[in-house]
């Protein structure tokens, strides 16, 4: 995407995508086409939990473009705005996108425009449509197969990036620890923690309540901890219905939503990946062989200053972290029943995997 200065105006809702409003996207983006007629369908209903998604069907003036679109913008909900205005989240993506996508390891989207309002703190990307690409339902629970491929991108991604300083040049990108991630991260989960045990009380034990009752212990500290060592580029929000697979014999697999990628240890997007979209009996099985090739894949790409036993111990510390998601996400307000089901379905996996790895053992450790 060619860098624009101009601010064309970002969509507050689904009624200011127009045709005239994706004609001047597309040539700010260094396309010279004229959108007659548009479509415009919402997709994702469910699935994206920051974002609103929409596929965009367009109708051109003359020259032919993209047959489908896909676009992205901030949802109604003041909830998930809040979260996403402490973080940065709008902004992170679309600067990725413009500025950082020829240099990233894994395989992007085409993005033909982006933009964020920082006094609205409303955002726009507008990205290829990869729905003719294989996807799976994350609510299925990925195969070992598709997680293997997943995992050797995601670790040849990280190695790319591995103890690289550029990363601190960027001031759109963060580590966890940087003020005031962590005071939201706590403040959020204080505020969540009830709404979910009132959504989904039944799916959390009682070791589990301690450790939410007890977070302001725990989240900001490992916050502290995922940036002190072994630093990356990670992207932050690997689940299945972000992933999407190739068979072009080029990377495997796009993953997309840039929004949280941040600096940490890129075992966090391992055990994120690995707790919340693997159904938890596929998961338990195949844990160790699934690790030992993440570790496998690092060797192969360069990285030789990561041990086992430092990879066991971040995995089990990150997977703890990782109860985070569920109850930020779930304490809003959801799109629909499958919303509601997607956030039950992340949070009894995440649960389940703290209890397999003993993880809640850490609190008072940390």
């Amino acid at each position: 995407m060619n860098s624009s200065d101009r601010l064309i105006g970002v969509p507050e809702s689904p009624e200011a995508l127009t045709a005239a409003w994706l004609t001047d996207a597309l040539r700010a983006g260094g396309e010279d086409l004229t959108v007659a007629d548009l479509d415009v369908e919402a997709i994702g209903v469910g699935v994206g939990i920051m974002s609103l998604v929409f596929r965009l069907t367009p109708t051109y003036e003359g020259t032919k473009g993209p047959a489908t679109l896909v676009v992205k913008i901030a949802p109604p909900w003041e909830q998930i705005r809040s979260i996403a205005a402490g973080y940065g989240f709008y902004r992170r993506e679309v600067e990725i996108y413009r500025n950082l996508t020829s240099r990233l390891g894994l395989r992007p989207p085409k993005c033909y425009y982006g933009e964020f309002n920082p006094e609205t703190q409303e955002f726009v990307v507008v990205i290829d449509d990869l729905g003719h690409l294989r996807s799976v339902d994350q609510l299925d629970g990925c195969s070992v197969a598709d997680a293997r491929l997943i995992i050797t991108s995601l670790a040849a991604h990280h190695a790319k990036w591995w103890g690289d300083s550029s990363l601190f040049d960027l001031p759109y990108i963060q580590t966890a620890a940087t003020p005031p991630w962590p005071e939201f991260n706590d403040q959020g989960f204080k505020q969540s923690w009830p709404v979910i045990l009132e959504r989904a009380g039944d799916l959390v034990p009682e070791r589990i309540v301690t450790v939410g009752e007890r977070w302001s212990d725990v989240g900001p500290a490992i916050m502290r901890k995922m940036a002190n060592h072994q630093l990356t580029l990670i992207h932050g929000d690997v689940r299945l219905d972000n992933v999407f697979f190739h068979t072009d014999g080029g990377d495997p697999v796009t993953i997309i939503d840039w929004q949280i990628a941040n600096i940490g240890i890129g075992t966090f997007d391992l055990a994120y990946f690995l707790s919340q979209s693997l159904a938890v009996e596929e998961r338990r099985e195949h844990l160790d062989d699934l690790i030992n090739l993440y570790h496998a894949t690092l060797v192969e790409h360069g990285v030789s200053d990561y041990s086992m036993d430092e990879l066991w111990a971040d995995f089990r510390m990150c997977a703890l972290f990782c109860l985070t998601y569920p109850v930020l996400a779930g304490a809003g307000e959801l799109a629909n029943d499958r919303a509601l089901h997607l956030v039950r379905t992340m949070l009894e996996r995440s649960v389940r995997m703290i209890i397999d790895l003993d993880a809640d053992e850490l609190v008072g450790t940390l």
